[in-house]
């Protein structure tokens, strides 16, 4: 079967995932890597020789022969990509969020929803082996009615100030996952919400949050996120679970980076169950794309421009209630300086910022 041809936008931490995934699916053939910054652009020559590698991003655009674009760098890079692509009708994957405002990302979807081209972003949470073992739980009813969410992702991960300013600060950069990964299992809309922030060493923006709230359905949830846990600890760790509270039965999952493991104690069965994490579900993501051009129908598990931009403005407004909300400051400027020159020299951490080198 003829392979489907793709061209790279950004070749940062992101880029690089997406360029192994691509190399080790049968289904692509990755024709171009584009990037302004030179040290990035020398990486992907080194790393695959044998692709175009440019720094305007118009070549990728002009070429007929790519057939799909990946969206890997800034989000305030998006949404002039996003119409770029569909005005040469090529077919788009889109980090999230799909552009750098609110206002700018409904205009994506609105785009990509009158487009002919298919389109997916990666939130890669839907894809996540784990948690549809949790939907299936509950879709067989093995924990009743499902009543309470409890959502937690604490790593050191971002600092302050270290990048990524169109994306946000750390709940809406990171957390908008976990906004969408609530309404996923919910069906349901958000309806109320109340969040508490802390601008974590004098930082402008709260850099951990905790939300709580309902959805129109009556669900209720809390979501807390941060990248606040132990940046200077001598061993680094992290705290990251879901617990899906029903009528009947819960079921719950935890995970290291390295094995997932998913609880359930269902009305008819008790299960524990341990399998390899995963990571960003990237090849879940371009399987389902390439699925969705062989046949011309989208695939339906392909989370949607229209999903990100729900996730991401509720992110938002979380954020906004959590300014309105006592927002203290704790913690100095002086030991922030400490944590990016403690990070500026971690060979192995949370959410580095990627080196020039042949390492993601």
């Amino acid at each position: 079967m003829t392979k489907i041809t793709v061209g790279l936008i950004g070749f940062g931490r992101m880029g690089r995932y997406y360029l192994q995934e691509f190399q080790r699916s049968d289904a692509y053939e990755v024709v171009y890597v584009c990037d302004i910054d030179p040290e990035c652009r020398e990486l992907a020559m080194q790393l695959a020789p044998e692709i175009k590698v440019v720094a305007d991003e118009d070549a990728i655009f002009a070429d007929p022969q790519v057939q799909v674009v990946a969206l890997c760098a800034m989000a305030d890079s998006r949404l002039e990509q996003v119409r770029k692509a569909i005005a040469a009708g090529k077919h788009i994957i889109a980090e999230k969020p799909i552009a750098d405002t609110i206002e700018r990302e409904w205009q994506a979807v609105e785009l990509v929803e009158k487009a002919s081209v298919m389109s997916g972003v990666n939130m890669y949470l839907q894809n996540a082996w784990y948690h549809g073992v949790m939907r299936d739980a509950i879709d067989r009813g093995e924990l009743g009615e499902l009543s309470i969410m409890r959502i937690c992702h604490m790593t050191p991960g971002l600092a302050p100030g270290e990048g990524h300013e169109a994306e946000g600060p750390s709940f809406h950069d990171c957390g908008m996952h976990y906004v969408n990964l609530a309404r996923w299992y919910a069906h349901s809309e958000y309806k109320t919400w109340h969040a508490q922030g802390v601008r974590m060493w004098a930082w402008k923006d709260p850099w951990w949050l905790q939300v709580h709230g309902t959805f129109e359905n009556g669900i209720v949830y809390d979501i807390t996120q941060g990248f606040v846990y132990g940046q200077l600890s001598k061993e680094q760790t992290h705290n990251s679970y879901v617990e899906l509270i029903g009528t009947k039965g819960f079921c719950r999952m935890t995970h290291d980076f390295k094995t997932a493991v998913v609880d359930i104690h269902g009305i008819s069965e008790t299960k524990h169950i341990e399998r390899p994490f995963g990571g960003k579900n990237i090849d879940r993501l371009i399987e389902e794309m390439a699925v969705s051009i062989r046949t011309g129908v989208r695939d339906l598990q392909m989370p949607t421009f229209r999903d990100s931009a729900i996730a991401s403005q509720n992110a938002w407004n979380m954020l906004e209630d959590a300014r309105r909300n006592d927002l203290p400051s704790i913690g100095t400027h002086e030991e922030l300086e400490e944590i990016w020159e403690y990070r500026r020299n971690l060979k192995d951490g949370y959410g580095l910022l990627p080196k020039n080198n042949k390492n993601v």
